[in-house]
């Protein structure tokens, strides 16, 4: 029995959610692919989707083209039943040319590494309909940061492809592949990370304890303000963290609490529900917690609020997340509330 004829088998044998993460484990590494080739090309062909001059929002080539590639692999799939939503509005080129490149669909090596833990996957996730569910797509996670890296590689480890996927407004399988990973040393460039609810968390080694230097927070490096710097405070004079980081993207900053970071601590309304989903996702199939700054969960509606007006709090898995949400100024929690 040959390799190929165990995947087909495999993927006959799979439910639909196993299915979906094998194909958006899949389409996040040619995102990646593509993410590289722009980079190396040297001509990022930036713009400014913020018209309003006040606020960078800046998209690249490599956003572009990585979506429109991540959605012709999963309509490919699973057809036009399945809801995508996606972080960048796509011109009618790039879908043409994804169809052009990606017709058909074809199953990879590189899925049966979720085909294989199927059986691990809870009666109630098995039986999901096609039309229950979202996707949704960040194809390039930390664009700033993927800008700024022409000058400064070091800055390219924190770019990601994000990938979620929501049953009923809350994430339950998600996504995260990092294509720099490991870019300045020796070994295996990038990684694919992936969870499901209920079945566990792949691709990392989860930190289990603080390390030995001390909790530390990870927080914005772009869309600082008073509000960030008072709840960060805050959890500092209560020394549940000992220093906090500045960092790119929300797939980073929750890879960060995987591996040592105690929370992801974000006071302020910056974030989209691209951005979040997959984290949460793969956040809570390893043990974590994400929420609003608040302490109440996010809500992943297609039709809904794209904007996380309420900030996010993620806490690692070997952190009692209500002991941070308690901690944070309830003047920070009313002013995002009153601005949302």
């Amino acid at each position: 029995m040959n390799q190929s004829f165990d995947i087909q088998e495999m993927w006959k044998n799979s439910c639909l959610l196993t299915r979906l993460v094998a194909v958006s484990l899949n389409a996040s590494e040619s995102a990646g692919t593509i993410i590289k080739c722009v980079m190396t090309s040297g001509d990022l062909k930036i713009v400014d989707k913020n018209l309003d001059g006040l606020k960078k929002d800046l998209q690249t080539e490599a956003d572009r083209s990585a979506q429109a590639a991540i959605e012709m692999k999963l309509i490919s799939a699973f057809g036009n039943k399945l809801q995508i939503v996606g972080e960048e509005e796509l011109p009618l080129s790039y879908s043409q040319t994804s169809q052009d490149e990606h017709r058909g669909f074809e199953l990879s090596e590189s899925m049966s590494e979720v085909l294989l833990m199927d059986k691990c996957v809870q009666e109630d996730l098995r039986s999901l309909n096609i039309q229950d569910l979202t996707v949704w797509v960040d194809p390039l996670d930390g664009t700033s940061e993927f800008v700024r890296a022409q000058n400064d590689p070091s800055l390219l480890e924190q770019v990601t492809v994000l990938i979620g996927i929501t049953y009923k407004g809350r994430p339950i399988a998600g996504v995260i592949h990092q294509p720099y990973y490991n870019l300045l040393s020796d070994s295996k460039v990038g990684r694919s990370i992936w969870g499901i609810n209920g079945v566990g968390v792949f691709g990392i080694n989860t930190c289990k304890e603080s390390p030995s230097s001390g909790p530390f927070a990870v927080t914005t490096a772009s869309h600082s303000n008073e509000m960030v710097d008072t709840a960060l405070k805050a959890l500092q004079e209560k020394n549940l963290i000992r220093e906090f980081r500045r960092v790119g993207g929300a797939g980073f900053k929750v890879l960060c609490c995987l591996e040592g970071a105690a929370a992801y601590v974000f006071a302020s309304g910056g974030c989209k529900k691209w951005d979040t989903a997959a984290p949460e996702a793969v956040l809570t199939a390893a043990g974590g917690t994400l929420t609003d700054i608040s302490g109440f969960p996010l809500l992943y509606e297609k039709n809904g609020q794209m904007q996380n007006s309420h900030g996010v709090l993620a806490t690692a898995p070997w952190i009692n997340h209500q002991t941070f949400v308690s901690v944070i100024p309830q003047h920070v929690k009313d002013s995002l509330f009153q601005r949302g």
